[in-house]
């Protein structure tokens, strides 16, 4: 039996430690067998009905329209109605036939429907990029050749044009536009590839807020004319404005009162509108449920081209009172045209800052309005669609594009959900193009100079940002105020260049002079805080602790070693100790205790280059040439790397903590051994030296006539100076009370107003120390 057993053991062992098999004994199956055995079922084949379904699902998903393609059906409607006078006004800004205005929005809004990432944004002309344009056409203009000279700030800097756009031909004039907006478009794809969109993180909001209200001021300069129906001479270059003011004031005799008449009707009227008419409009439509989450503005801009463009037709504005108008507009698509390649090398440099300016803003308002309804935008792809939009829109006759801001806001309060607005209103614009056009060439170009106007309000009411700007940080004004007056003085692109420039050099000022902080402990806490700002954070005593706020690198390194020294009392240009008791004199109180400890917080420090680690290790060693031991706390591993590559620990003696807490309470228990061994060697010094000479005080606080004591109170004082400085550093530790609680010497300054000074007897210092010192300050 017990042979069997192990036998059986064994062979247990044996199948456990290989691999299991199974062995399946049965007869061979057929299938006359298999419906003998296995009695079948009803079987429906449900194929068919599931891809039914699926297809239908699709359908009803993405292809039958839904509530929210009605609001983007209603928003494109609008966002087309828009287009048409923006558009047209746009192209005369930009030195253009108005029919291209119509152009860059087809085909802008058509393109980016199909390639962009955001949901809300309405391309097309905007006054900003117009106004460059129109920049670069008038300087290439000025000579019917293509070999035109670049103009020079110190040589020959404002070229004077014509009145009148006779000698711009307009063909010519779409040569140079449609050149430009394809450089544009190459110059935002080049982006795109190489990842470079991040170089629009050195435009900072001051800047861009102070160039586009320049711009605008600009804008609204080149307007004046047509709303004042001057013929005047058009300047190009830096300080253009002036002498387009000087032009204007010299023939404000020759205004065209009908112009004026005009205009003003238009201006009153958009204003009006907008302002009073619009909400109370918006507010009454919103009782009806179809617009109870749809804001359609009045249509105002399209009412007033086409009331102007009617009375004007009517009355013959332009044959009885010279009343500018827009002349032919023409209909339909000019035939496709490629880029004139000779004048691409003088459109190099404007090419690139159209192209970073038009991504600055547009990607700006992308990002405003992905954050608010809780989508991503995707800023490389964006670079692509931009650049698509300006090189295939270059081909049709259409100059450089960019985001509306205007637009925008209508499209996202029209209740646009997605670009098939965009492309509803691509649709409508194609109607335009092809059939109604023509019907607006009797329109006064003065009503589109009102509409401009009143497009760019929103930009010369960015003025008051400088005030917002200036209450947060004064270095960003001047950014602000530098970019503005630069690009108003000196033109868009003086204006650009200067404004990054000072942009950099606000930034670089930041890190030249960083701030630096004193740190003191909050009521014994592991909280530190700057000790100058808040009344109860104070210095510990025989400590300072030091921390600079920003990378130190080669170019601040030297500050922070002069700030360094500084703080702890040492001259940086001898390297020796300053007499701080002189300094105290007038503020009624001296220096009780000795520093010894240097702490050094480097928080704030996530950088340091090769100088940046040696002037600090310098900073470091002059701090232990003066007998001061440093402690560095919550130093970064890649910094402490640099240290010791540097050799650290030759160079100097510094011991590195964790965090300021824990190199605080190391201190103070290294003092405490050093005061519990001195206060042994000294105890009997120490008792006698004040039951001598404070005797007078000890009697007072027992209720006896003090009045006896006519010594004056100087003379005190100077005797407890000198017991102060007989007695060794680590025997000074006095605590100052009042009738609440012991306050510690650090607070001497802000208690000097106390009446009663204490030596309390359970100090390490003093032992079994039975004496008190009271004194009056």
């Amino acid at each position: 039996m017990d042979l069997s057993d192990d036998q059986n053991d064994k062979s247990d062992s044996t199948v456990n430690s290989r691999t299991h098999s199974i062995i399946v004994d049965r007869p061979i199956i057929t299938q006359k067998s298999f419906n003998q055995v296995f009695i079948p079922t009803t079987y429906e084949d449900r194929t068919p009905v599931i891809l039914f379904h699926q297809l239908r699902t699709y359908i009803r998903n993405k292809c039958i329209p839904s509530k929210q393609c009605v609001h983007d059906v209603v928003c494109g409607i609008t966002i087309a109605i828009m287009q048409i006078p923006q558009g047209m006004g746009y192209a005369l800004l930009a030195r253009l036939p108005a029919i291209t205005g119509l152009y860059a929005s087809f085909f802008a809004s058509l393109i980016y429907a199909l390639l962009g990432t955001s949901r809300h944004l309405s391309m097309g002309g905007v006054a900003v990029t117009s106004l460059m344009t129109s920049n670069v056409v008038d300087r290439l203009s000025v000579k019917p050749t293509l070999s035109t000279i670049i103009p020079n700030l110190f040589n020959q800097s404002t070229i004077e044009i014509a009145s009148n756009d006779a000698l711009i031909d307009p063909s010519y004039a779409i040569t140079i536009a449609t050149t430009l907006a394809f450089m544009v478009g190459i110059t935002q794809l080049l982006l795109c590839i190489f990842h470079l969109g991040f170089v629009t993180s050195f435009l900072s909001d001051s800047f861009i807020s102070g160039y586009t209200t320049g711009t605008a001021i600009l804008v609204f300069t080149s307007q004046l004319p047509d709303i004042l129906g001057l013929s005047l001479k058009r300047y190009v270059g830096p300080f253009n404005i002036i002498y387009s003011y000087i032009e204007i004031f010299t023939n404000l005799k020759n205004i065209n009162l009908v112009t004026l008449t005009i205009s003003t009707f238009s201006i009153t009227t958009l204003i009006i509108v907008k302002e009073y008419l619009d909400p109370f409009y918006k507010k009454k439509i919103k009782k009806f449920e179809l617009f109870r989450n749809i804001q359609i503005p009045i249509p105002i801009e399209l009412i007033v081209i086409i009331v102007g463009t009617l009375v004007s037709y009517v009355f013959d504005f332009n044959g009885r009172y010279k009343v500018k108008i827009v002349n032919t507009i023409g209909h339909g698509f000019r035939t496709p045209q490629g880029p004139a390649l000779v004048l691409v090398p003088s459109l190099i440099k404007d090419a690139i800052m159209i192209a970073i300016v038009a991504f600055s803003i547009s990607i700006s308002l992308a990002k405003t309005y992905a954050k608010k309804f809780k989508y991503f935008v995707n800023p490389n792809q964006e670079l692509a669609a931009y650049g698509a939009c300006n090189i295939i829109g270059s081909f049709f006759a259409s100059y450089a594009t960019a985001a509306s801001l205007s637009r925008t806001s209508v499209y996202v309060n029209a209740g646009g959900r997605t670009q098939l607005a965009n492309l509803i209103s691509c649709a409508t614009l194609l109607i335009i193009i092809l059939n109604i056009g023509s019907l607006f060439e009797s329109l006064p170009k003065a009503c589109l100079a009102s509409i401009i106007i009143i497009a760019i309000k929103g930009l010369l009411l960015q003025t008051k940002d400088i005030y917002t700007i200036g209450r947060v940080t004064k270095l960003e004004a001047v950014v602000w105020i530098v970019t503005c007056l630069n690009t108003v003085i000196l033109d868009v692109d003086y204006g650009l260049f200067s404004g990054i420039i000072v942009s950099l050099v606000v930034v670089i000022l930041r890190q030249f002079r960083p701030r630096t902080t004193i740190l003191g402990q909050y009521e014994r806490s592991e909280v530190y805080k700057n000790a100058k700002r808040f009344t109860n954070v104070h210095e510990i005593p025989h400590i300072k602790i030091f921390r600079f706020e920003s990378p130190i690198i080669y170019f601040n390194a030297e500050y922070f070693r002069e700030s360094l020294l500084d703080a702890v009392g040492i001259d940086s240009n001898t390297g020796q100790k300053r007499n701080i008791h002189s300094k105290q004199s007038h503020g009624h109180y001296f220096n009780l205790y000795k520093l010894t400890h240097i702490i050094i917080d480097c928080s704030s420090i996530n950088q340091l280059d090769y100088s940046g680690g040696k002037i600090f290790l310098q900073a470091i060693k002059e701090l232990n040439d003066c007998k001061y031991k440093v402690y560095l706390c919550h130093l970064r591993y890649y910094n402490y790397d640099v240290l010791e590559k540097l050799e650290m620990d030759k160079i100097c003696s510094v011991i590195v903590m964790a965090t300021v807490h824990d190199a605080v309470h190391n201190i103070q228990d290294e003092l405490m051994e050093n005061s519990d061994q001195l206060s042994l060697a000294n105890e009997q010094q120490i008792r006698n030296n004040i039951s001598s000479i404070m005797m007078n005080e000890i009697l007072a606080k027992t209720n006896l006539d003090f009045a006896k004591d006519h010594r004056p109170n100087q003379r005190r004082k100077l005797e407890i100076e000198v017991v102060y400085t007989s007695l060794p550093a680590s025997a000074r530790d006095i605590h100052y009370c009042d009738d609440i609680s012991n306050i510690s010497t650090s607070h001497v300054q802000e208690m000097r107003h106390q009446d009663e000074v204490e030596i309390c007897r359970n100090l390490p210092l003093y032992g079994s120390c039975e004496t008190q010192l009271y004194t009056w300050l």
